[in-house]
C-alpha cells in the first residue's frame, strides 16, 4: 500500500514538473519572438542610416534598451528552464529504471558537461520515448538539430557582435543572433511535445501493466 502510493506521489511530482516545463517553453518561444523583433528593428536601424537617413540616430538608443531587457530575461528564463528540464528528467529516468543504458543522475546531468552535451542527451531522450512504450518521433531529430544550431549561431554571433567595430559588423552580428534565435523559437514548440510525450507516455504505461497483468489473470483462470 505503501509502494503504491509513494508512487502515485512520484507520478504527480513529474506531471508537475513536466506542466511547469512546458509553460517556460512557452515563455522561452515569446522572448525569441521578443528577441527577433528586436534585432529585426536594430538591423532596419542600421541599414537606413547607412543609407543617409539620419533621423533615425534616436533608434540606436531604443535598440539598446530594448535589446539589454529582452536578453537579459531570455537569459534567466532559458536558465530556468534548462533546470526544470534536468529535473524533469531526472525523474523520468527514476520512472524507468533498468530501462535506459544511463542513470537519473546521468540523465540530468549529462545536459551541463562540455562534449558529452553534444550527443548522451538525445540518446538519453530516444531511451525515455522507448521505456514510455512509445516509438522516438521523426521529428526527434529536427528539435536536436534546431537547438545545436541555435547554440552554434549564438555563440558566433555574439562574439561577432561584442568584437565588432562598424556599424556593418555589428548589423552582421544582428543577423546572427536574429537567425539563431529563429531556430531556437522553432525548436520550442518540438521540446514541449517531447517532455508532453514521454510524460503522458510514463504516466500511462504503468496502468497498461497493470491492465494487461489483470487481462492474463482472467485469460489464465480456471473456469468457476
Amino acid at each position: 500500500m505503501q509502494d503504491a502510493q509513494a508512487a502515485a506521489a512520484s507520478m504527480r511530482k513529474l506531471a508537475k514538473l513536466a506542466s511547469a516545463t512546458q509553460v517556460l517553453l512557452i515563455v522561452c518561444g515569446a522572448l525569441s519572438a521578443a528577441n527577433i523583433a528586436t534585432e529585426a528593428f536594430g538591423i532596419s536601424a542600421i541599414t537606413r542610416f547607412l543609407g543617409g537617413d539620419e533621423t533615425v540616430i534616436g533608434s540606436f538608443d531604443t535598440y539598446d534598451v530594448m535589446s539589454a531587457l529582452v536578453n537579459g530575461l531570455g537569459g534567466i528564463a532559458l536558465i530556468v528552464t534548462g533546470v526544470l528540464w534536468a529535473m524533469w528528467q531526472y525523474r523520468a529516468a527514476k520512472q524507468a529504471v533498468r530501462r535506459t543504458r544511463r542513470s537519473p543522475g546521468r540523465h540530468a546531468s549529462s545536459w551541463f558537461i562540455p562534449i558529452v552535451n553534444l550527443w548522451f542527451p538525445y540518446q538519453n531522450i530516444s531511451d525515455l520515448w522507448r521505456a514510455a512504450g512509445l516509438s522516438r518521433p521523426s521529428w526527434q531529430v529536427a528539435w536536436w538539430a534546431l537547438w545545436l544550431g541555435s547554440n552554434v549561431v549564438v555563440s558566433f554571433s555574439s562574439r561577432a557582435y561584442i568584437s565588432a567595430e562598424t556599424l556593418e559588423q555589428l548589423r552582421s552580428g544582428m543577423w546572427g543572433n536574429l537567425a539563431g534565435e529563429v531556430l531556437l523559437l522553432a525548436a520550442a514548440p518540438l521540446a514541449w511535445m517531447v517532455v508532453g510525450g514521454i510524460t503522458r507516455g510514463l504516466l500511462q504505461r504503468p496502468q497498461e501493466i497493470v491492465e494487461g497483468a489483470t487481462s492474463a489473470g482472467e485469460v489464465a483462470a480456471p473456469p468457476a
